[in-house]
C-alpha cells in the first residue's frame, strides 16, 4: 500500500514491549499504553475510517477484502500497521519532550500547504477530503501527526553524530548507488495495440517521437533518476540507455520502457545516498526507543 496524498510511513514490525497484566481501568477506552500515556480508542478509529475511505476510492470497493499472499485481507494488515505506527508516534512525542523538544503546531499547516500546491489549490485538497469522508477536524489530526513524524526525524538529523566518512563508505560498499537512470515507458491498455506500436520501433528516434504524437492510444510515463532495483526498470530487464525494452505487463498495462539518461555524477549521487544512509539510521534509533519503551496493547 503506498499513500500518495498522506505521506505517513506504516511500520509492518514492531517488536512491543508487552505487560502480562493490565487493569480494565488502563484498557478501557483505549488501544495501547506507550510509556504511561494512553492511545484513545476513538483516534485509532478515526484513522482507521479515513484510511479505508482512501483506499476504497483508489483501488475499489472490494480491495480491502482482497487477501494477500499471508493469507491476511488487506484490511487485517492495515489494521495492524495503524497500530504500529500510532504507538511508534507517540513514542517520537515522548521522546521529544524528553529532550525538551516543543512540538511546533505550524509544522502540520506547512504540510497542509504542500498538500495544497500538490493538488492545485486549497478547493482540490478540501474535494480530496470530503471525497474520502472525513470532516475537517479529523483530517488536521492526521496532518498533525505526520508533522510530529517529521519534527523527530528533524531532531535526529540535528543531534546524531554521522560523520560523512561513513556516507562515503557506505557509497563505495553500494554498487547500486553509484549509477542513476531515467526512462520513459509508453504504457498500452491494449495488447494488439502495444504489439504494433513495437513493430514500428526500431531506434531510439522512433521512440522518442512516440512520446509527443498529438494523438495517442497509451499513456507516456517520465521517471525521475532511479536505481537499478526500480520496478520497472526491473521487469523491463534494460539498463543500457536509449536501447528499447520488449514488451512486458505492469499493473494491467502493456509497457515498452527505454532509458534514457544516467546519472554518475559523484556529488549527486553522494548526496541522495546520504539522505538513504540517515534514513536509515533513523530507523534503527526509532527502533531502538521502542524496545526501550513500556508499551502495553489493549487491541
Amino acid at each position: 500500500m503506498k499513500r500518495k496524498i498522506i505521506k505517513t510511513v506504516l511500520f509492518a514490525v514492531l517488536i512491543f514491549n508487552l505487560s502480562a497484566c493490565t487493569t480494565s481501568k488502563q484498557s478501557k477506552g483505549n488501544i495501547a499504553l506507550v510509556d504511561g500515556v494512553a492511545i484513545s480508542n476513538e483516534q485509532y478509529l478515526k484513522e482507521l475510517d479515513f484510511y479505508q475511505n482512501y483506499y476504497s476510492k483508489k483501488y475499489g470497493e472490494g480491495y480491502l477484502e482482497q487477501e494477500n499472499d499471508r493469507n491476511k485481507t488487506n484490511l487485517d494488515l492495515l489494521e495492524k500497521e495503524l497500530v504500529d505506527s500510532m504507538v511508534k508516534d507517540q513514542v517520537m512525542v515522548n521522546d521529544l519532550k524528553a529532550n525538551d523538544i516543543k512540538v511546533d503546531d505550524s509544522v502540520a499547516s506547512s504540510i497542509r500547504d504542500d498538500l495544497e500546491d500538490k493538488l492545485g489549490g486549497k478547493d482540490s485538497l478540501k474535494a480530496n477530503v470530503k471525497a474520502m469522508g472525513i470532516d475537517e477536524n479529523d483530517f488536521n489530526q492526521i496532518l498533525y501527526n505526520d508533522s510530529i513524524r517529521k519534527q523527530h526525524y528533524n531532531y535526529f538529523l540535528s543531534h546524531n553524530d554521522i560523520k560523512d566518512s561513513e556516507v562515503l563508505e557506505y557509497y563505495k560498499a553500494n554498487e547500486k548507488y553509484q549509477k542513476e537512470y531515467k526512462y520513459n515507458v509508453l504504457a498500452f491498455d491494449d495488447e494488439t495495440e502495444a504489439k504494433k506500436a513495437k513493430e514500428n520501433l526500431n531506434s531510439s528516434s522512433d521512440f522518442k517521437s512516440y512520446l509527443s504524437k498529438p494523438v495517442q492510444n497509451y499513456e507516456v510515463i517520465n521517471s525521475d533518476f532511479v536505481y537499478n532495483d526500480d520496478p520497472l526498470l526491473k521487469e523491463a530487464g534494460v539498463l543500457e540507455k536509449n536501447k528499447i525494452s520488449n514488451i512486458f505487463k505492469y499493473n494491467d498495462k502493456y509497457m515498452i520502457l527505454m532509458v534514457n539518461s544516467y546519472n554518475e555524477n559523484e556529488n549527486d549521487l553522494l548526496i541522495n545516498v546520504k539522505d538513504i544512509y540517515l534514513k536509515q539510521k533513523y530507523e534503527d534509533y526509532l527502533n531502538k526507543l521502542v524496545k526501550k519503551s513500556k508499551i502495553r496493547l489493549f487491541v
